[in-house]
């Protein structure tokens, strides 16, 4: 990165107002934001072309409160400067380390420094004790700080035999290279020593190439042998590769397992493979174990093809199966065996590949070398190792056959008990995996269910284990539902047992498909009591809703992009999480935070009585409004990117922007050309955010004449717009724009506003315009010769029209519309005067549900709450079965319409598409809704107490006409 001055900033600044803006500034004297025309829609595109100059990232808020120029160039240099403000509360590992994998432990609940370790058990910093189960993958065969390994270590320190001695003839090196010789197969002749199992392998590759004179690779999918650039280019996983340009050329893959399918493979490239790489088991993969006689089929291939054959032990070799080297049990015999992790006695890395006479080859053998390969350390701990595994016979080894078959066997029996739940053991000896379903048809509409499907449901129950029962363990990388249990190569039946009891009670919790008890327990670290039949009524019932696509061919298929608005929202779509109190709710929103990728939450059907249908599917993406708020603006639109993408690949014409998806994208201007048709939803959402305001004043038996109506968040693409519908209604309209924006800004953006309301009021017909409102004055005012800039004046003057950021004028509104896209619920109940009617149609809401009790003389309505054609149920989200939210409601109504085109796009809506949609909406047979408020149908006895203690008749009922006219003969 390079660091940008405020000269520069500006200077950069003052080119893009040129293009983007056609402002003649010159980057010299300070400027409004608002006077160069950027705005919250512009200001998302803005920061993404500062993100790719400065080459850093800019939270999507960043410029909420910045007002001008100098203040945005000032900023973005302390951003520079602070290094992207890290959290002095976050552990040093987090600061210096890997701040991403310390973010992803905190959210899974792993996030443990442990200090202490002992044989098969961790301590933490608070001292408590965890069953490690894990053992670093294998890597520690004796626990932790054997005895006998440490003594191999101090023997050095007594010699003094030089530990690294490059080039030399290395005495620990070579006795340890020749006892691997005389344990290992009777094929291989050499060792080459390295630093991890990734250089091993590495080393293995160069070997085949060199010995065979050919290039080409192949390996397994699904398969695991290292991070390095050969290595991982041999790992059959693209999510792996393509990050770093990898695969290398020269690499291909067959399906593991499958013999014929080598075979195949083989036989169609005949002189072009180098070597055959296979795990004997696969590790990441899944402790995928192949069946019976596919190593030795492997071997006789190879053969007959002249391939040579790589077997891959680094995490299967000494001792973890129960054998020294697993591809003993089929008496396989490879041309180059690599061992690594278990070798190093759990105390220093270090890897080894064998060879065979006929692959060691003199330009090898003087090309590749290691500064610190056969050192004497390692090569000590590694003699240390292998007389650990051999001694008395193989005991240990015969331990892990007979331990192991007895914890396999108590899996087994878990597996008999939650059939739904574990679809598979794997494994042998002590290198074991738990298989869980990813099919979330049995609890559909739970994040438990979604977990399952998505393949995290190994990562909450390794959260779980740790947290509550105190036992480590993880899930294999390449395959997140299987759970590893991989122990160190010593552990007793009784840490066996307690592995097996803590398993089944974490079984036993998961499977009472209660999302809010099982985060409970790993979130308080202990197990949740059981729950009573009052309590089990809030799991979710099964939905009749599938989740994979099966459109009727003459469907209108379309997707929606939604989200959890704040950590109430989650517990919206899964009830069972209304069990945790609020900061534990907050914390699974935490938890929740970008974990998994874009899941289909539900689909509907939707049928026009024209006799039109639309599919959907609604995509939910796990980030609350504040969390995509605090992303990079980049980072972002790539998460909105995906869910776009997730809807096309499934059939989607149309995708919709639900909630803040549209406020983080610009309206959506930022996720154009994506091969699919967008709409943000905001046209419809003012329509029946208008009719919902008709509807509740009929109700109330109040009409429009004399009314003062204030528009929270009217510079926003909807506030305005509704702001400018309403202005053909009330007789004294207060917009009120952003309080964080300086005076000056704030005022030129709500001037826009006005200059918008002036001249549609002059477009529109004589008939859709309210007698003595503002839209009506705006008219006499226009026809005595004013201009626009004078007729906003002299509403002002009048008091017709009030422009202000200050949230306390709505205290003499009767009617107040929120169309904030600020998340929080900021809104006091002390604010409005009594008798007020309030819409909120933000999304977050802007007026918290406990005005309902502080407050039953206002009366708030959810805009925006649309009754569907044949009421299905689109899904849990905070609205009743049979309606949605006027945005999804745009959306079908396009796929409905065949208009597969882009609309509703940016900040300035088109009040003509407005009454399209309008139009539509009575053509397909939507409407809003009974009246709403807080996702429900407004209570009748909700509605009497409001009506018993409005005041509001009392009010004068003309407004300022005589005044208004006075300022124009005036003027």
């Amino acid at each position: 990165m390079t660091f940008k001055t405020e000269q520069e900033i500006l200077a950069w600044l003052a080119a893009y107002a040129k293009v983007h803006f056609n402002s003649s500034w010159d980057g010299c004297t300070p400027v409004s934001l608002a006077d160069l025309g950027i705005d919250s829609i512009s200001g998302a595109e803005l920061i993404c072309e500062f993100e790719r100059w400065l080459g850093i990232s800019i939270p999507v808020n960043f410029v909420e409160s910045i007002s001008d120029t100098t203040a945005l160039s000032r900023a973005l240099v302390e951003w520079q400067m602070s290094g992207n403000a890290k959290n002095n509360l976050a552990s040093r590992f987090e600061i210096y380390v890997n701040p991403y994998q310390a973010r992803k432990l905190a959210q899974l609940k792993l996030d443990r420094t442990f200090v202490r370790a002992n044989g098969p058990y961790l301590y933490d910093e608070d001292g408590r004790r965890y069953l490690d189960f894990l053992a670093q993958y294998g890597a520690l065969p004796f626990g932790h700080h054997p005895d006998e390994i440490w003594a191999a270590v101090d023997s050095l320190r007594d010699d003094a035999e030089p530990n690294f001695a490059q080039p030399s003839l290395l005495a620990s090196a070579g006795w340890l290279a020749q006892r691997l010789v005389e344990l290992a197969p009777a094929s291989l002749r050499y060792v080459t020593f390295s630093n991890s199992g990734a250089e091993a392998i590495e080393a293995a590759l160069k070997m085949a190439r060199h010995a065979t004179g050919r290039t080409r690779i192949l390996s397994t999918l699904e398969g695991f042998h290292g991070k390095t650039f050969g290595a991982l280019s041999a790992t059959g996983k693209p999510d792996y590769q393509t990050p770093f340009g990898l695969p290398l050329a020269g690499f291909d893959y067959v399906e593991y397992g499958n013999a014929a399918a080598l075979e195949k493979q083989l036989a169609s490239s005949v002189g072009r493979y180098a070597a055959f790489i296979v795990e004997p088991i696969q590790g990441e993969g899944g402790v995928h174990v192949p069946a019976a006689g596919y190593l030795a089929d492997v071997q006789t291939l190879c053969r007959r093809h002249g391939v040579l054959l790589i077997v891959d032990e680094i995490q299967t070799g000494l001792g973890r199966t129960g054998a020294l080297f697993a591809c003993e049990d089929e008496d396989v015999q490879p041309d180059i065996l690599t061992v690594s992790k278990a070798l190093g006695g759990g105390l220093v890395p270090i890897g080894a590949t064998l060879c065979s006479e006929a692959v060691y080859r003199q330009k090898f053998a003087l090309k590749h070398s290691s500064t610190f390969a056969g050192n004497a350390i390692g090569a000590r701990v590694g003699l240390a190792t292998l007389n650990l595994l051999t001694r008395n016979d193989g005991e240990l080894l015969r331990h892990v056959r007979l331990q192991g078959a007895y914890l396999r066997g108590r899996l087994e029996a878990l597996r008999e008990k939650h059939p739904s739940l574990i679809s598979e053991v794997r494994g042998r000896g002590f290198m074991l995996g738990v298989r869980f379903s990813s099919s979330r048809a049995a609890w559909p509409e739970s994040f438990l269910g979604i977990a399952a499907e998505e393949k995290e449901l190994a990562q909450l129950v390794a959260s779980y284990l740790l947290n509550v029962e105190g036992v480590r363990v993880a899930p294999t990388l390449n395959r997140g539902e299987v759970l590893r249990l991989q122990p160190p190569l010593n552990a007793t039946r009784e840490q066996c047992d307690i592995m097996a009891d803590a398993l089944g009670r974490a079984l036993d919790a998961l499977a009472e498909r209660h999302t809010g008890n099982f985060y409970r327990a790993i979130v308080r670290g202990e197990p949740s009591a059981p729950e009573s039949g009052a309590q089990r009524s809030v799991t979710p019932p099964v939905a009749t809703t599938v989740y994979a696509t099966a459109s009727p061919t003459d469907a209108h298929s379309f997707g929606f992009l939604l989200h959890p608005l704040d950590p109430d929202s989650y517990a919206d779509y899964d009830p069972s999480l209304r069990v945790l109190r609020p900061d534990e709710l907050a914390e699974f929103a935490r938890s929740m935070d970008g974990l998994l990728d874009p899941v289909i939450g539900s689909t509907v059907t939707i049928e026009s009585p024209t006799g039109a249908i639309a599919c959907g599917e609604f995509i939910m993406l796990s980030h609350t409004a504040e969390q995509l708020r605090a992303l990079a603006q980049g980072d972002a639109i790539a998460v909105l990117n995906k869910g776009i993408e997730l809807a096309r690949q499934r059939g989607a014409r149309i995708v919709g922007l639900g909630a803040y998806t549209s406020v983080v994208s610009g309206g959506g201007a930022q996720l154009l050309d994506r091969g699919v048709a967008l709409t943000s939803g905001n046209s419809y959402t003012v329509a029946t955010g208008v009719e919902a305001l008709d509807a509740a004043m009929r109700r109330a038996g109040r009409e429009w004449h004399g009314r003062e109506v204030s528009v929270v968040g009217a510079a926003g693409a909807i506030g305005s717009c509704m702001a400018l519908l309403l202005a053909r209604r009330a007789s004294r309209l207060t917009l009120i724009g952003n309080p964080a924006h300086e005076p000056r800004t704030g005022r030129a953006r709500l001037l826009r506003v006005a200059g918008e309301i002036v001249r549609n009021a002059l477009l529109v017909d004589d008939d859709v315009v309210h007698a003595a409102s503002v839209a009506a004055q705006v008219r006499r005012s226009v026809s005595h010769g004013a201009s626009i800039e004078q007729a906003i004046e002299q509403l002002e003057d009048c008091g017709a029209l009030v422009l202000t950021s200050d949230l306390r004028e709505i205290g003499t509104a009767d009617v107040v519309v929120t169309a904030t896209s600020f998340p929080g619920q900021h809104m006091k109940a002390g604010l409005f005067r009594q008798g007020a009617m309030v819409c909120d149609i933000s999304r977050p809401r802007s007026v918290h549900a406990s005005i309902v009790d502080v407050r039953p003389d206002v009366l708030v309505i959810d805009g925006g709450i649309i009754a569907l054609p044949g009421a299905p149920r689109i899904g849990p989200y905070g609205v009743a079965a049979g309606t949605s939210y006027a945005c999804m409601a745009e959306t079908m109504l396009l796929a409905l319409e065949g208009r597969f085109e882009n609309t509703s796009i940016g900040h300035d809506l088109d009040i003509a598409e407005i009454e399209r949609q309008q139009v539509m909406a009575r053509k397909h047979g939507f409407a809003i809704a009974a009246l709403q408020s807080f996702g429900s149908p407004l209570a009748q006895a909700r509605w009497q107490r409001f009506i018993e203690s409005d005041t509001s008749c009392s009010l004068p009922a003309d407004p300022c006409i005589g005044d208004l006219d006075q300022a124009r003969e005036s003027a």
